[in-house]
């Protein structure tokens, strides 16, 4: 039990970090998005994937409205200091991404565990 809340946090700072060089621009959106750890079961995590992909989706909004883009780097820099002790998002935050999650890449693990889990996601019981 312990190892495993190690991971989420170490996978926190992690993907804070990860925030963080997207806003600051030495990565990009897609390359950060791409880092995310797979497979992780961290809601925190999969509501700052999404946080992040709004962020890159919205481009045209964000350059019709000032506050919007404002609103969406001040959500993404809110995320990355939060994970930077490792602590988890507002239950707000989590709730306000949890209906994307069924369809969340970051899901699956890499190698044959995260094929079958991809092929399940198709069949419906």
């Amino acid at each position: 039990m312990q190892d495993s809340s190690v991971d989420i946090v170490k996978q926190r700072q992690f993907v804070g970090n990860i925030i963080i060089a997207v806003l600051t621009e030495k990565i990009s959106v897609k390359k950060g998005l791409l880092l995310f750890p797979k497979g992780c079961e961290d809601p925190s995590i999969h509501a700052a994937w999404h946080a992040l992909c709004h962020y890159e989706a919205d481009e045209d909004i964000k350059a019709k409205d000032i506050d919007y883009n404002d609103q969406q780097v001040e959500l993404l820099e809110l995320i990355a200091f939060t994970f930077k002790d490792g602590n988890p998002l507002p239950q707000n935050i989590i709730d306000a991404y949890k209906p994307y999650y069924q369809e969340d890449p970051i899901s699956y693990d890499t190698g044959l565990k995260g094929v079958i889990k991809k092929l399940f996601r198709f069949v419906n019981f």
